[in-house]
């Protein structure tokens, strides 16, 4: 346009010809594909940098600290003292003090974004605290600081699932490859899920898809929950990892967990008071500190439930 209108006002001065201006726009639009097509490089670039950049960035994470102490096989205890963490300058948790006993399973309960995610990241080594101190321990005394080589203790199933596309058998072998086909339908048996399997024309080898493409959510979380179990970590993490189930399955799952499985320590976050009929405790977060919530606990065991003997 820009050449058309200069070419235009130039002819109408008789300053060239029509044939200067043919030749001139034709010469114009011969130069306009090259510049477009660089024009079109410069975003392809500044992703190369951009790319190049994150490359370097991680190269140079430090590696992550996996010295810790080992413990004795079966249920193991949290301790966390005098804990503080802060996003910037969102502070979360101020000189926290936890102590969770082996074989205890307690329940955190509390409204969204007052930081049980941000303490279960903790637990996980994913975050660490500012100041104090996170430790595992077993009942013979030993101890474990917090980091990466104690995840090897703990297993975590989040709300989402988290499962894979292949066969339910293949989901479960991924917390223990060595595991038997007895052991899993023992498994799927104690997270109420195994009638379900059996229904299916395949059984185990039935095939799901991403995230349990397939399943109901109720589903899909029964077998995230049998996954972890798999694992056989002394202490599992539940972060509302029963949220799609309804009252009576969720009972029915944690009755079997505190019966039939045994060697573990349980943290179980949720919303609903339901759990605490199966807790030894009920903790939250209350101010920037953990404390126990003795009056939602005893309110909740006060309520009879005819499934629970």
């Amino acid at each position: 346009m820009t050449a058309f209108v200069y070419s235009t006002i130039r002819l109408s001065r008789q300053l060239i010809t029509y044939g200067t201006m043919s030749v001139f726009i034709s010469m114009v639009s011969q130069i306009q594909s090259p510049i477009v097509g660089l024009s079109r490089m410069l975003p392809q670039v500044v992703s190369i940098f951009t790319s190049a950049g994150r490359i370097i960035e991680v190269s140079g994470i430090t590696p992550e600290d996996n010295k810790t102490g080992d413990l004795e096989p079966g249920a193991v205890g949290l301790e966390a003292a005098g804990v503080s963490f802060a996003y910037e300058q969102d502070e979360i948790l101020s000189n926290a003090d936890l102590r969770i006993e082996p074989g205890e399973f307690v329940s955190m309960m509390g409204s969204s974004g007052i930081g049980k995610t941000t303490f279960i990241r903790l637990v996980m080594a994913f975050v660490f605290p500012d100041n104090g101190k996170m430790e595992l321990f077993d009942g013979a005394g030993n101890r474990a600081v917090i980091n990466a080589g104690a995840r090897r203790y703990i297993s975590y199933v989040p709300q989402g699932n988290t499962l894979i596309s292949g066969r339910i058998i293949d989901n479960i072998r991924l917390g223990s490859p060595a595991i038997s086909e007895d052991e899993i339908w023992e498994l799927l048996r104690v997270v109420a899920v195994d009638e379900f399997v059996r229904s299916t024309p395949q059984g185990l080898l039935t095939v799901i898809g991403e995230r349990g493409l397939g399943l109901s959510e109720g589903q899909a979380q029964r077998i995230a929950i049998a996954r972890a179990l798999a694992k056989k970590t002394p202490l599992l993490i539940l972060d509302e990892a029963t949220s799609a189930l309804d009252e009576e399955t969720e009972i029915a799952v944690l009755r079997h967990l505190r019966e039939h499985v045994s060697g573990i320590t349980c943290l179980l976050i949720t919303h609903r008071t339901s759990v605490l009929k199966f807790c030894d405790r009920c903790i939250r977060i209350d101010d920037k500190r953990i404390m126990d919530d003795p009056a939602r606990f005893n309110e909740a065991n006060r309520q009879h439930d005819p499934l629970i003997s």
